[in-house]
């Protein structure tokens, strides 16, 4: 007797705006959002830190003397080289492809323990 295969579970996405905050303030969150992410059973987390001035519509690269190109650049560096502690809950390779934007792909976690983040730090940074 044949049986149905079960329906695949829905993924989940979480995302978090980082707009706001300098930096240097971010470098010790970008971990502990990894891992609440992870907690939470998510499939991705979308770390949003916007794109550098004049990298859409010019002819200056991505992360050009803006802020906030240096946050995205902070973000993936941070990523990059904190890799061997986060690699417990995320994959390796993050997608880049959007410049104001990384996704990270989450390990499974059969067992989520907690439906939300903890509360972010205040936002430093205008």
């Amino acid at each position: 007797m044949k049986t149905r295969a079960e329906a695949p579970k829905a993924t989940i996405s979480r995302e978090v705006d980082l707009h706001g905050y300098h930096p240097h303030s971010v470098e010790g969150l970008i971990a502990s959002l990894i891992q609440q992410a992870w907690e939470m059973g998510a499939s991705t987390l979308k770390l949003i830190h916007g794109w550098g001035k004049h990298s859409r519509d010019s002819i200056f690269p991505e992360f050009v003397h803006t802020n906030t190109g240096y946050l995205g650049l902070t973000v993936r560096h941070q990523l990059r080289s904190d890799l061997s502690t986060l690699r417990q809950w995320m994959y390796v390779k993050f997608d880049t492809s959007d410049p104001g934007v990384t996704v990270i792909r989450l390990r499974p976690n059969p067992f989520p323990t907690r439906t939300d983040f903890d509360e972010m730090p205040k936002r430093d940074f205008t």
